[in-house]
């Protein structure tokens, strides 16, 4: 690894490492909180309730988004939009980080070891795997000739064979279809309607964490098309 590599690797890991202490001096306060389930707008399941809802069903198709959702990645984000590392202190990216090739490469293959996994994720998807289900990943990412997220997928999941579909910020809907999914978990807006939109797929919603929130708000708004949110998914 070459020296700048190196500086773009840590400079990420540090990044990561603040989100997670943050996130975790979150879950603290919210377990000392109490009970404000009563509250919110939005009914809250668990990984049990879902699977007793699945009762009585053979193996189905369970979809998941990868931002947000299976993974925290804010960090590989605001790298890419903040970073001073190009020349004169100018961002190494351009003026549209999220549009640049080079970018979307680093994203889908040196910056996903810094895809942090949620514990939310792991206990949907143990569960889904335990039930004999399959689960597949559908996002909105760009692709780029190569990508590493697929095989980081089945190291970090147990998942053998992983199947990762590319979107490339067009509806999932179609995708959905096709891959006849029949429960979907998303963290915005569009992951809900688009499973709504889906011939015959139930939608549940991932929670945001509070940085998450801060910086990514937008097409967010848990409960909203009626969906359960899963609990505990914003860990």
């Amino acid at each position: 690894m070459d020296k700048y590599a190196l500086l773009q690797a840590v400079t990420l890991s540090v990044i990561t490492l603040l989100l997670i202490s943050v996130a975790g001096c979150i879950a603290c306060d919210k377990d000392n909180a109490g009970d404000e389930s009563a509250s919110e707008p939005y009914t809250t399941v668990s990984a049990e309730d879902i699977k007793k809802g699945l009762e009585g069903l053979g193996p189905i198709t369970a979809g998941f988004d990868i931002d947000g959702t299976a993974f925290f990645t804010e960090s590989v984000y605001y790298y890419g939009l903040n970073n001073i590392d190009g020349p004169n202190g100018t961002n190494l990216y351009g003026s549209d980080p999220l549009a640049d090739p080079e970018f979307i490469s680093r994203v889908n293959n040196e910056f996903v070891g810094q895809y942090i996994p949620k514990e939310g994720a792991e206990e949907i998807i143990s569960m889904h795997l335990g039930r004999g289900d399959k689960v597949i990943f559908i996002t909105k990412k760009a692709p780029s000739a190569e990508e590493r997220i697929t095989e980081y997928i089945g190291s970090v999941f147990g998942i053998k064979d992983p199947v990762l579909i590319f979107t490339n910020e067009s509806s999932k809907m179609p995708y959905i279809n096709e891959e006849d999914v029949s429960v979907y978990y998303g963290d915005s807006d569009g992951d809900i309607t688009e499973c709504n939109d889906a011939e015959s797929c139930t939608p549940y919603r991932f929670m945001r964490n509070i940085i998450t929130e801060e910086y990514y708000g937008e097409s967010y708004n848990p409960g909203i098309y009626g969906e359960n949110v899963v609990e505990n998914s914003d860990c």
